[in-house]
């Protein structure tokens, strides 16, 4: 409780916290960024000023969550092609969709300036379709880096690619990474808040190699720059 309560003193702005949205004393002054989670890897993060990316939108039947209806977001990250994360028929509107070759290296969109790393089920023998592209932006003073489902551990160098971020989406699934790839992940991009990636069991058990963890009571965040923990926090959603 001790734990939960400093987080939440410490102005989070975490949507669901306690049920409702907890406020800051200069939150009126903060860009807010709100995160929504709608099932396994897909997130859509909307900025201050409106514009919307979709991570991983995924098909009926190929997650153990059920896909959002009436979905309408600017941007689109893909990160592989397997259907649990690159089902964008069930968007009602025409994004931009960054996926494959045309998601990696320098891109924009709406001002939101992105990086793709292509990461290759073997680095020695980069190319062909089973590649996976690990995403970073930057908004509101935040920068974000999400990672899909990789087909092996990122080197160094595309870690480096990455660079130090405030908020990494980690995924859980799959069988490339163990627990000693994903921490050593972290130590390299040093983010505030980590947010897991998968199945609920598999997020409760790695959270619990944590000493901050904060379980969000919806599927909803604001975040801001200045309502970074100091403290390295694992933050679930609902």
């Amino acid at each position: 409780m001790f734990r939960i309560a400093a987080i939440c003193s410490l102005a989070l702005l975490l949507a669901g916290c306690g049920g409702r949205i907890v406020p800051s004393p200069d939150a009126g002054a903060q860009r807010l960024v709100r995160v929504d989670w709608y099932g396994f890897e897909s997130f859509r993060i909307r900025t201050s000023l409106g514009l919307s990316i979709l991570t991983n939108p995924f098909a009926a039947g190929s997650t153990e969550f059920s896909p959002p209806k009436g979905l309408e977001t600017d941007v689109v990250l893909i990160t592989d092609e397997d259907s649990s994360r690159n089902y964008v028929d069930g968007i009602e509107n025409t994004p931009r969709v960054f996926r494959g070759s045309v998601g990696v290296g320098a891109n924009s969109a709406a001002g939101v300036r992105l990086l793709g790393v292509p990461v290759y089920p073997n680095p020695e023998q980069p190319g062909g379709s089973a590649m996976s592209v690990m995403y970073r932006w930057a908004s509101d003073g935040l920068k974000f880096a999400f990672l899909g489902d990789l087909p092996s551990m990122p080197s160094p160098l595309e870690l480096s690619r990455i660079g130090a971020v405030d908020i990494l989406f980690l995924p859980l699934s799959g069988d490339k990474l163990n627990t000693a790839n994903r921490m050593e992940i972290i130590r390299q991009l040093r983010p505030n808040l980590i947010i897991p990636m998968g199945s609920r069991t598999a997020m409760e058990r790695f959270a619990g190699g944590f000493a901050s963890v904060h379980r969000l009571n919806g599927p909803a965040a604001l975040l801001s720059k200045e309502s970074m923990p100091a403290q390295q926090t694992v933050l679930l959603f609902r």
